[in-house]
């Protein structure tokens, strides 16, 4: 099979959407292949207005706001992807079916759908410090001007020069302004400037959410929906950046299909696939080069099979996820601006008094537009009763977000067993009694300074050990060595291999504690630029 396309791009997530934007924009042809799936129910069912206004006069809302089949009313205990609601729940079809995994300790979210995870992400765009990625064994002088690149083309909006400015987004010169605070955060930000210095420093989080208009995209509104709806593209989805290249010339999309492996040729490769939803029919696309951008648990799984490595445990990253639900016992029977966003209002960094570089990350969010029965349901109380309460307390609620670091453990890895299609993973995530000490102390720690500044939280919710949906390090960075290693070089290029690339985050040997989306789709733009100078070369 000749190779007449230059760059074929397994995955439309984050890293695939800006991969194959930086490689059109270079002029070269790009085919970018998927499963796609998308929302076909609710998009254009919801209305464009306020939470509040829907709330009390939609005939309609219990459809997406429960689901037509009762899908929206959560059982059983907190679990990973709780913000999942109807209108999101297209992002994990068939997933588990069609990309199995097994191990009780680490039970990930995967996606199959236009956009990838980047469908529901919760917006927060954070750069990481020289010093991170470094560590993380991405060694790039200029990778401040991918992060501008990507801030520029997706829009963020936030302030480079509060509290926690530099090390939220510090590798960016210019964002849009920061979307209003509601009434939560903007009382609990107060008190953390009167305060003064504390280990634990408040400011506005840099957000994908735009506040002013860009191109055909608008301002986000203020609605508070924007768990339930995409209002006038105001917080970026990688599809957004589909529906562009797709009216350019050099690129071609392809939808419905599953990746299984790879093969190199002499001019080449050849990607081997299948057409699930047309009874496992195969199907082969060939290019000059391959970039994998199916996140950090597939593009390992697709490496591993195609090396025919079952068995072979690789490095498995993931942030340890915690929340707090919190009061603000100042504003205990407060009224609340209605306009507010959904997503969180306040980042949080604290610096641990016995390692100060190892940072702990908060996301603070206030709690509405999620519907209150989901709170109900875990109080030991009467239905009834429980709804009386959460009334009375939900304009001083918040839920704190808390995110840890991790390094490579040989307690935590990944592996794959033969399957007929995609090989099913095996997962193994096992802190040890003294790491999981170590984050319960810091835990303690930042709520006793949100007791300082009125904020009052007692229990921790732990979802499980996959639950922060951050995932990577299985395919790392490696220095200069034998090229039989399982690992990337500095370009992204696998150790090996002539043509195949990875840009999601599987090629990272540390996770800071902050969200890497932004950081995915910096990079991902970084090994695009290697790919293109590649195929340069070559010609």
């Amino acid at each position: 099979m000749s190779a007449a396309t230059d760059v074929l791009i397994v995955g439309s997530g984050p890293a695939g959407a800006m991969a194959a934007a930086a490689l059109v924009a270079r002029g070269l042809s790009v085919h970018l292949i998927h499963m796609g799936y998308d929302d076909a129910t609710f998009r254009d069912r919801i209305p464009d207005q306020p939470f509040e206004q829907i709330r009390a006069s939609d005939p309609q809302q219990a459809y997406y706001f429960l689901g037509p089949q009762g899908e929206g009313v959560p059982t059983g205990q907190v679990r990973i992807g709780s913000q999942l609601t109807p209108p999101r729940q297209f992002v994990t079809r068939n997933a588990e079916t069609y990309l199995p995994t097994s191990g009780a300790s680490f039970e990930p979210m995967q996606s199959l759908a236009s956009g990838g995870l980047g469908a529901a992400w919760g917006a927060a765009a954070y750069t990481y410090s020289d010093d991170e990625l470094q560590r993380m064994g991405v060694e790039a002088p200029e990778f401040a001007r991918y992060y501008q690149e990507v801030a520029d083309q997706i829009g963020v909006s936030g302030s480079l020069d509060d509290a926690t400015g530099r090390d939220c987004a510090g590798q960016l010169q210019r964002i849009q302004p920061a979307l209003p605070l509601d009434s939560n955060a903007q009382a609990l930000l107060a008190a953390h400037d009167r305060r003064g210095s504390r280990p634990l420093r408040l400011g506005r989080i840099p957000l994908a959410i735009l506040s002013q208009d860009l191109g055909e995209r608008r301002a986000n509104p203020q609605f508070d929906m924007d768990f339930w709806s995409d209002s006038r593209k105001s917080i970026y989805r990688p599809r957004y950046t589909l529906d562009d290249l797709a009216k350019q010339p050099n690129f071609q999309c392809t939808a419905g299909v599953l990746a299984t492996g790879f093969d190199e040729t002499a001019d080449g490769v050849v990607l081997r696939a299948i057409r699930p939803d047309a009874g496992a029919a195969p199907v082969e696309f060939a290019a000059r080069k391959l970039v994998l951008c199916a996140g950090a648990l597939n593009s390992a799984r697709l490496v591993l099979a195609a090396r025919g490595q079952a068995g072979v445990r690789v490095p498995l990253l993931c942030n340890p996820y915690t929340y707090m639900p919190c009061l603000q016992v100042r504003r205990l029977g407060q009224p609340a601006r209605e306009a507010r966003h959904s997503m969180a209002q306040l980042a949080g960094m604290y610096a641990p008094e016995d390692a100060p570089n190892e940072l702990v990350s908060l996301q603070l969010y206030s709690y509405r537009s999620l519907l209150n029965f989901k709170l109900v349901k875990e109080l030991p109380l009467h239905p009834w009763a429980g709804l009386q309460v959460v009334r009375l307390l939900m304009n001083s609620l918040m839920i704190v977000g808390v995110h840890h670091a991790d390094a490579p453990s040989a307690d935590n890895w990944l592996t794959v067993r033969p399957g007929a299609a995609a090989w099913p993973l095996e997962l193994n995530y096992q802190p040890t009694a003294e790491l999981l000490a170590q984050r319960s102390r810091r835990e303690i720690e930042v709520l006793r300074e949100l007791l300082v500044l009125g904020c009052v939280g007692g229990a921790r919710l732990r979802p499980g050990h996959a639950s922060s949906i951050h995932y990577a390090g299985t395919v790392p960075h490696l220095p200069a060595g034998p090229a039989d290693r399982h690992g990337l070089d500095d370009t992204g290029r696998l150790l090996g291999s002539r043509s195949v690339y990875v840009a999601d985050s599987a090629g990272w040997r540390y996770l800071p504690a902050k969200g890497l989306t932004l950081t995915i789709m910096a990079n991902a733009r970084r090994i695009a630029d290697h790919v293109a100078r590649d195929l340069q070369v070559a010609a």
